[in-house]
């Protein structure tokens, strides 16, 4: 049976727009508020400086020596930098794993509601198997995505999401060969393999993922909505 799928104007400025939306939302509102965590944990320190010194003093017993509380000051400012730190990359890896799962959902409801204006009704089966049924049908549809000049990157996103939810496996091997440079950490003393060391992507920060890779993830799945043409057919 012959069909179309037509990704008229308003829908793909739909799709593109629920993609901007979250984008903007992270750099505007997200972002900034992880942006200096070394800055934020001095002045977290200092404030603990501040309240020590400032203490009231209402009997010999509760003059203090400065001296005494060096280390404690100095290791709960560092741990603020820490949590800081590994927040500022738990919420770039939830934000991009969103990123991704959003258009995902988007391909999936654009073939699943083609699909019905059409009249045709798809397996049961077929629909459970999600982002690898959506990419079938726009190859039925002659529209493979390996054509497009965006897919490789589009497919690093979908391999970086899948270690980030499941750490180390099948994906994990994948994403070493295209992004060798998310598991290694240069700490000017020697590189290090964190994933390997960690086994985990969320307990500690362990890929080095940096603003800039979520807005080339944001940019390729714009630029995926916007290179397919308005009607596709079968043959």
């Amino acid at each position: 049976m012959k069909s179309q799928l037509y990704l008229h104007r308003d829908l793909r400025k739909k799709y593109t727009r629920d993609l901007t939306q979250i984008s903007d939302l992270y750099f505007e509102r997200i972002q900034p508020i992880f942006a200096d965590a070394e800055k934020e944990a001095e002045n977290y320190q200092n404030k603990l400086w501040e309240d020590l010194m400032n203490k009231p003093c209402y009997s010999e017993d509760d003059v203090i020596d400065p001296a005494d509380y060096v280390d404690a000051v100095q290791e709960a400012g560092f741990e603020k930098y820490e949590i800081l730190s590994l927040m500022h990359y738990r919420n770039i890896s939830m934000w991009i794993s969103c990123l991704c799962q959003v258009w995902e959902q988007q391909l999936f409801s654009f073939v699943y509601h083609e699909a019905q204006i059409e009249g045709i009704k798809y397996d049961e089966a077929d629909l459970k198997r999600g982002f690898a049924f959506s990419k079938e049908v726009f190859e039925w549809h002659e529209q493979p995505f390996e054509t497009l000049a965006c897919w490789p990157k589009i497919k690093e996103l979908r391999a970086l999401v899948n270690v980030i939810k499941h750490s180390e496996g099948d994906s994990e091997q994948k994403l070493r060969r295209m992004r060798p440079d998310y598991f290694e950490q240069d700490t000017g003393a020697g590189k290090y393999d964190l994933l390997s060391l960690y086994h985990s992507t969320l307990l500690e920060a362990t890929l080095q993922i940096k603003d800039q890779d979520f807005s080339d993830y944001y940019n390729a799945l714009v630029v995926f909505w916007n290179a397919l043409p308005e009607q596709m057919y079968t043959k």
